[in-house]
């Protein structure tokens, strides 16, 4: 008798997978048990999909994360029950703080089980209402699956600035198993609105643009924006703050405003016409930044020094983010980092990059009623040369923070993704590589450290022709290293720069900042000297080479050879 049960008729994880694959959907990062089993079945059948293995789930959250940061469409996850999805919960976090669109698929105990308690058993709703904005439990029938998965991916495509974009589905084993009324089919009108909203279910190249509603009216008659429209007469205000109020306003823009090839042409007239300051915010999901791209201004991390800045300007015009407020609450009781007597107006549309396109149109034409001088806009600026070091390096020049920042802005390659976890190492990073050649710049969305590592690895399946360098301090990457067997398994081209020095300098920073002196206890819970950590050692067990290096040239040196090869590489930088 064969010991494999043979199957004739579809179940509910056929369906499960199937309607994940009409959505758009071809990436899952899994971390699957005895209750997935059925669905990892499922997924044997199906070439189309790729499976990676995250060998814990915190890895799974924040590949995924990255995946969605760098295409804006979601990847799925497969967890293992309550706990699994408690292990991915400190990256889902970061994840819900950027908006990445993705869609976390739970297994769970069977239906007619899971009342006698096992030891396995939890409150996974409860969970996933952490950082889920759609949290659905799907019944014993595997009918219904395909209609959930339709339910979840709709909840989460339309949001506003700093909302969750994560929608999580919990799918009993008995659910799985269970064989479908019909054969498996995913519901056509789930295909049809998907690809209707997303396009097709693959990106041949990073950035790839879509049309947008503000698009499609501009090259019309505008007649989606008559009077009556909330959105157009937000811009409106706008647009007449900005050019009356000149060099006193400044735009803080979010999401794919940051991106989108539109929305960085829109800002470079807007910036033109009004002079204002274009800002980021401090703990930003994604900015194309480098050599033709807008100067952007990054919102200091200590809410003084942000409000310092903020109140410099008459007005704040904020699109695709959130009201800016302090990470902590210090001693100086500063929360909103804007003052009521600085005017705010918020710009309130999931389509950044239209809004910013009708922004720079409405201007022009309020600029010629306004006879407002200097009103042409510059959409070509002229390349700039490479960035300067932060200070003079030999060959000779031990590494320093600002060294190793000055190093990586001067090498790296046009089209790189930097991932950046370098926290209080990479303090000079964003200053030094504003002349860089272009590229993406990621970093910790959610102050949720161990983002770094497994950031990477989505963004290096995501963009698999580009180099991904994770700048990454060393003692964020000790939460999420099972990140670095990923990168090994799946060969990706990822160069982790460890800032290997020794301790939680920011910790100590907090320390000094907040009046306290050190104490022998402060310094045993800050200090990652005893013992120190083999870095090297520690990725050549990962199965990916590594070296350490002390001095600026053989940084530079170790860089350049990472970038010469496919693959993963790790560069120990110890200072």
């Amino acid at each position: 008798m064969d010991k494999y049960r043979q199957r004739s008729r579809d179940t509910g994880a056929d369906s499960l997978v199937r309607t994940i694959l009409a959505a758009g959907i071809d990436t899952i990062f899994a971390n699957p048990g005895t209750t997935e089993m059925p669905i990892v079945d499922a997924l044997s059948r199906l070439s189309d999909l790729k499976v990676v293995l995250c060998v814990h789930e915190t890895v799974c959250s924040g590949a995924a994360d990255g995946y969605g940061r760098m295409l804006g469409r979601p990847a799925c996850m497969l967890l293992h029950l309550g706990v699994g999805l408690a292990n991915a919960t400190a990256n889902l976090h970061n994840a819900k703080r950027a908006s990445t669109p993705m869609l976390a698929v739970v297994g769970d105990i069977a239906t007619w089980h899971v009342d006698k308690d096992p030891l396995l058993a939890s409150d996974i709703a409860g969970l996933a209402g952490f950082t889920s904005r759609f949290v659905k439990i799907c019944d014993s029938s595997p009918d219904s699956v395909s209609f959930a998965v339709d339910e979840a991916l709709t909840a989460v495509r339309d949001y506003k600035a700093g909302e969750s974009r994560i929608a999580t589905l919990i799918v009993p084993h008995d659910t799985q198993r269970n064989v479908l009324a019909s054969p498996c089919t995913a519901p056509e009108a789930l295909s049809s609105s998907y690809h209707e909203k997303h396009g097709p279910s693959h990106y041949e190249k990073r950035g790839t643009e879509e049309q947008s509603v503000f698009e499609i009216s501009m090259g019309v008659h505008n007649s989606l924006f008559d009077g009556h429209n909330t959105i157009a007469d937000q811009m409106h205000t706008c647009a007449k703050a900005l050019l009356r109020l000149r060099g006193a306003t400044a735009i803080m823009v979010g999401g794919s405003g940051l991106i989108k090839t539109s929305a960085l042409s829109a800002l470079a007239a807007i910036r033109s016409l009004s002079h204002c300051q274009l800002l980021v915010e401090n703990a930003f999901a994604r900015v194309e930044r480098g050599t033709g791209r807008p100067d952007w201004h990054r919102v200091p991390y200590f809410p003084a020094d942000a409000r310092r800045l903020l109140c410099s300007f008459d007005a704040v015009i904020l699109c695709g983010v959130r009201r800016p407020v302090a990470m902590f609450g210090y001693e100086d009781g500063i929360s909103d980092t804007i003052l009521s007597t600085t005017r705010c107006l918020q710009v309130d549309t999931v389509d950044i990059p239209g809004a910013l396109m009708y922004l720079s149109n409405t201007m022009l034409m309020l600029a010629d009623e306004l006879h407002t001088e200097d009103h042409k806009p510059r959409l070509s600026p002229e390349p700039r040369p490479p960035a300067p070091l932060c200070e003079p390096i030999s060959h000779s020049t031990v590494l320093s923070a600002p060294s190793i920042c000055g190093v990586l802005a001067s090498v790296q390659p046009a089209g790189a993704i930097v991932v950046d976890e370098s926290i209080t190492t990479g303090g000079a990073y964003w200053d030094l590589s504003r002349l860089s050649r272009p590229f993406s710049h990621l970093t910790l969305t959610g102050g949720s450290i161990g983002c770094g590592p497994p950031l990477s690895v989505g963004c290096a399946i995501a963009c698999p022709g580009s180099r991904v360098i994770n700048f990454q301090a060393d003692g964020s990457a000790l939460y999420s290293t099972p990140a670095f067997w990923t990168q090994a398994s799946e060969a990706l081209n990822i160069t982790t720069i460890v800032c290997a020095n020794n301790k939680y300098e920011i910790l100590q920073l907090e320390l000094h900042k907040q009046g306290l002196m050190p104490t022998r206890v402060s310094d045993k819970v800050t200090s990652l000297k005893s013992p120190v950590i083999n870095w090297v050692a520690l990725a050549q067990g990962y199965g990916i080479d590594a070296i350490r290096v002390e001095t600026t040239a053989a940084l530079e040196s170790a860089i350049a050879r990472s970038i010469s090869v496919p693959g993963p590489f790790l560069i120990e930088a110890r200072f």
